[in-house]
C-alpha cells in the first residue's frame, strides 16, 4: 500500500509540473470579440485611398423578432464603417479604430472597386489582399461606377446583405466572375489586362427607404495594364463576353429578314476556343465559337417546323454572334490596343520560343493581327410551342 501510494503521488507530481508548461489558451480571441467582415469596398477621394467595410451584426441575425420589427426586412443585418489613408494599409489601420472589436477579414467573399479608384492603378490594393493573411485570395470582385462604400450600404430586401447578392451574381454567371487571384493574374500575365463585372445600384421606390434596394449588374469595366480604361454596356458588352469565353445566361434579339417581328434565342452551351498560328513570322488568331439555343419567344409569322424558315434563324443567329464578336475585337484591338482575350497567353503557351523572342512587342503584333471568327450554332428546341401563338392555323403554312 505504501508503494502504490508512492506512485499515485509521484504521478501526481509529475502531473502538476506538466502543467506549468501547458500554455492554455491565454492568447485566444472569443467569437463575440470579433467583427465579422462580410464585403470590402475600396475607393479613391481626394487623393486618399477610402476603405470601407460591411460588418455583420450578430444580434440582428439571431433569427429573433428584432431583427424583422424594424420594418427593413431580415436583411438588416450589416452595418458600415469606412476609413482612409494614404495607402490601402493606412485605411485598414485606421478602419480598426472605429470598430470595438478586432475585425476579422476570413468571411471577406465580396470586393467591390469603384471605378474612379481604378483610374489611378489597382495593383497597389491588389498586392495588398494577396499579402493580408485574412483575406481570401479566392473572394470575388467587382467594379463599381458608384462610390464602393454606397454599394455596399445597401440593405437588400431579398438577402441577408448586398455582399450576398454580388455572390449570387458571381455564381450565376451573369457577368464576369473574377476572384482576387484571377485579377492578379491577368494583369501580371501576358495579355495585362482585366474585365470586371460593372456593378450600379437600383433606384428606389417612391417612398421606400434608400437603402432598401439592390445592386445591379450593367456593363464591364476593362482595365489596360492595372488602370480602368473604359466601360462597355450592351450589345458591346456580350460580345466581349463571347470572345472571353464568358457568356452564359442570356436570351438574345435575333431578326430574319425580311420577316416582321423577332425570336429571341436563350443561348446554351456557349463555348470560344482560341487556336494562335505563326507561320512565316506572321501570327493569326483563329476563333472558333460554338453554341446551342433554344427560341423562347417568336414575334414573327414565321412556323420554325418549316426547315427553311429554321436554317433561315440559324443564319440569322449566326451573323448575329460574329458581329458582336468583330465589335469587341475592333474595340479591343484598333481602340485600346489592349488584349482582353487572353490571345498572349495561347501564343505563349503553344509557340514558347516564339513568345520569349517577342513579348516586347506584343501590343504592336496584337493590334495588327489578322483574326478569322467561325461561328457555328444549332438552334436545339423551339420551345413547347410549335407554330407562332395567336395565328389560325390554317394561314401559319
Amino acid at each position: 500500500m505504501k508503494k502504490h501510494r508512492l506512485w499515485i503521488e509521484r504521478v501526481g507530481l509529475i502531473s502538476m509540473l506538466c502543467s506549468l508548461l501547458l500554455t492554455g489558451c491565454w492568447d485566444r480571441t472569443e467569437i463575440n470579440d470579433l467583427a465579422i467582415v462580410l464585403a470590402t469596398g475600396v475607393d479613391y477621394v481626394d487623393e486618399k485611398v477610402q476603405l470601407t467595410a460591411q460588418i455583420f451584426i450578430p444580434r440582428k441575425g439571431s433569427g429573433g423578432a428584432e431583427s424583422g420589427s424594424s420594418g427593413t426586412s431580415a436583411s438588416g443585418v450589416t452595418m458600415t464603417r469606412t476609413a482612409e489613408g494614404q495607402t490601402i494599409a493606412e485605411a485598414l489601420n485606421r478602419l480598426q479604430r472605429k470598430v470595438a472589436r478586432n475585425m476579422f477579414w476570413g468571411h471577406c467573399e465580396v470586393i467591390v472597386i469603384s471605378e474612379q479608384a481604378g483610374k489611378n492603378g489597382i495593383r497597389e490594393y491588389i498586392d495588398f489582399l494577396l499579402r493580408y493573411p485574412q483575406f481570401r485570395e479566392h473572394a470575388y470582385v467587382f467594379s463599381s461606377s458608384e462610390a464602393a462604400k454606397d454599394v455596399l450600404a445597401i440593405l437588400d430586401p431579398l438577402e441577408r446583405s448586398s455582399a450576398e447578392s454580388l455572390r449570387e451574381m458571381a455564381n450565376m454567371k451573369l457577368g464576369t466572375r473574377v476572384t482576387v487571384l484571377q485579377l492578379a493574374q491577368s494583369i501580371e500575365g501576358p495579355s495585362r489586362s482585366a474585365i470586371l463585372s460593372r456593378m450600379l445600384i437600383l433606384p428606389t421606390e417612391p417612398g421606400q427607404d434608400r437603402l432598401a434596394t439592390t445592386p445591379y449588374l450593367k456593363g464591364l469595366s476593362l482595365y489596360k495594364n492595372d488602370t480602368y480604361v473604359k466601360t462597355v454596356q450592351e450589345p458591346l458588352s456580350l460580345g466581349v463576353l463571347l470572345l472571353s469565353n464568358e457568356l452564359d445566361n442570356i436570351i438574345m434579339p435575333v431578326e430574319v429578314k425580311p420577316s416582321k417581328g423577332s425570336f429571341s434565342i436563350r443561348a446554351v452551351d456557349v463555348k470560344t476556343v482560341l487556336v494562335p498560328h505563326i507561320r512565316n513570322q506572321e501570327w493569326t488568331m483563329e476563333i472558333h465559337i460554338h453554341s446551342k439555343g433554344e427560341v423562347v419567344l417568336n414575334t414573327t409569322d414565321d412556323d420554325l417546323t418549316d426547315p427553311s424558315k429554321m436554317a433561315k434563324l440559324q443564319q440569322a443567329w449566326t451573323d448575329r454572334l460574329k458581329e458582336l464578336a468583330e465589335k469587341a475585337l475592333q474595340m479591343s484591338q484598333k481602340e485600346l490596343k489592349s488584349d482582353f482575350f487572353k490571345f498572349a497567353t495561347q501564343f505563349r503557351r503553344y509557340y514558347p520560343h516564339q513568345w520569349t523572342i517577342h513579348q516586347q512587342e506584343w501590343e504592336k503584333i496584337y493590334s495588327e493581327m489578322n483574326v478569322n471568327i467561325d461561328v457555328k450554332v444549332a438552334i436545339v428546341s423551339t420551345g413547347k410551342s410549335i407554330g407562332p401563338q395567336g395565328i389560325p392555323e390554317q394561314s401559319a403554312y
